[in-house]
């Protein structure tokens, strides 16, 4: 209804205006007249508002005082619970304070119950701790799936009964048996695919379990042993297979510290991984020592060749010699041949040995510039990060040492080729010199 009156006075000047347009166009009306005609159609507005107002609020009165009833019977029904909480909290405040006083009658009663055996209870929640500490990742865990659960009620209980202290008894018994037996149980092993399989594991007391001659750590987890994914030394398996298949005493191979050594070779690197530690420098160690590898290798075999056609009776090297002096007559002409002949037949013996012996003294010299080379970066990581964590110098030391050792593993047999080689020639030489004399000898 203000939306409406509002409207209505809005318009009315409009109206007003529009009315003095009119009455100039017909008869002009007094501005005394003009004004009370405004004020009495505002009288009329006002009057029929006033009537409309007037009958909604006597709607909304006779509705409020309808509703007094209800409103009177919810304020008595808030009074009445707030006077039962109050009750309530009384009873609550009455209740706790008993409680306290019995927990307190209680505890005194428990100090007294326990006297001297209160010490007695707390090294047995100690040993029952320690315990289960030392099992829970234990190579025997499966046998004993429920000494969990028992050491962990004697921990969390404060007085102990009878059969409390008898179960932590004979679980120690039963640890103490164990760590002497050589046995075979039934157990999932989880292989390198993370599949798991039923199998039969050797325990070797506390220390270390088998699974097909190769070594398997406890996951209980998993509720299962999983293989290494790297097992130790081929010899360390033998000894394992050797013993398992001995009726007899036998030395075999333990982790005396129940795992730790064992799991250090998932970090220790294969000599796949050693190489990669010597970065570009140590695969062209690698590459020259293949290539040198295979040349003295085709150099030997070339060398062979040739010896057999110069010690054999009908040697090709004895014919050829007689052939380039027959038809000369002079003792000092056909020296002379013969000493060409030799002469370039033993560059063609030669011939190749140097570049083994340049294989074999480039090597360690690579090994060298990689050594510098890793320095270099040592030096690098210790000005970036310092000395506080041994890690960042790792790298450049492990390039360092593999090239070195890459450098020195391909040179020793190279050398040792090369003097092979020149030995060879050597003799060789040594042999055309003897068969050139033996043919001036002759004439």
């Amino acid at each position: 209804m203000n939306i409406k009156l509002i409207a209505i006075l809005l318009s009315l000047p409009l109206f007003l205006f529009a009315q003095e347009n009119d009455s100039e166009e017909e008869v002009p009306i007094p501005i005394e007249e003009q004004r009370n005609n405004k004020i009495k159609a505002l009288l009329d507005v006002v009057k029929e508002n006033k009537s409309i107002y007037v009958q909604k609020d006597q709607v909304r009165v006779k509705n409020f005082l309808d509703l007094v009833d209800e409103r009177e019977s919810m304020l008595a029904k808030a009074k009445q619970d707030l006077a039962n909480e109050k009750l309530r909290n009384e009873r609550l405040e009455a209740r706790f304070e008993a409680n306290e006083k019995q927990l307190a009658e209680l505890e005194e009663s428990l100090q007294i119950k326990i006297g001297v055996l209160g010490e007695l209870f707390g090294v047995t929640r100690q040993f029952a701790g320690e315990l289960l500490a030392s099992t829970e990742k234990a190579v025997t865990f499966s046998e004993y799936p429920d000494r969990g659960g028992v050491l962990r009620d004697i921990g969390e209980t404060q007085v102990h009964s009878l059969d409390q202290l008898q179960n932590l008894w004979i679980s120690y018994l039963d640890e103490i048996v164990s760590s002497g037996e050589v046995k075979t149980i039934d157990a999932n092993i989880i292989d390198k695919n993370g599949e798991s399989i039923t199998g039969e594991i050797v325990r070797y007391g506390h220390f270390t379990t088998t699974y097909q001659n190769k070594f398997v750590t406890p996951v209980p987890e998993l509720n299962g042993f999983e293989l290494l994914q790297r097992q130790p030394e081929r010899e360390i398996l033998k000894n394992i297979r050797r013993h398992q298949r001995s009726d007899d005493y036998r030395i075999t191979s333990i982790d005396p510290t129940r795992g730790f050594l064992l799991s250090l070779y998932l970090d220790k690197p294969g000599w796949i991984d050693r190489i990669a530690q010597g970065k570009s420098i140590g695969f062209i160690i690698i590459l020259i020592g293949i290539s040198g590898f295979v040349f003295s290798i085709y150099k030997i075999y070339q060398l062979r060749e040739q010896e057999q056609d110069i010690i054999a009776d009908d040697a090709r090297v004895k014919i050829e010699m007689e052939n380039s002096i027959k038809n000369t007559t002079s003792y000092e002409s056909k020296e002379n041949i013969l000493d060409e002949f030799i002469i370039n037949y033993t560059g063609k013996l030669e011939w190749g040995a140097n570049w083994v012996k340049f294989f074999a003294a480039v090597a360690p010299l690579l090994g060298l510039l990689g050594t510098v080379i890793g320095m270099i970066e040592t030096f690098q990581a210790i000005t970036l990060f310092g000395t506080g964590d041994p890690k960042q110098m790792a790298g450049g030391i492990s390039q360092a040492l593999v090239t070195t050792m890459l450098g020195l593993i391909v040179a020793a047999p190279l050398l040792g080729l090369y003097t092979y080689i020149s030995q060879k020639v050597s003799n060789l030489s040594q042999v055309l010199e003897e068969k050139a004399s033996y043919l001036l000898a002759q004439d």
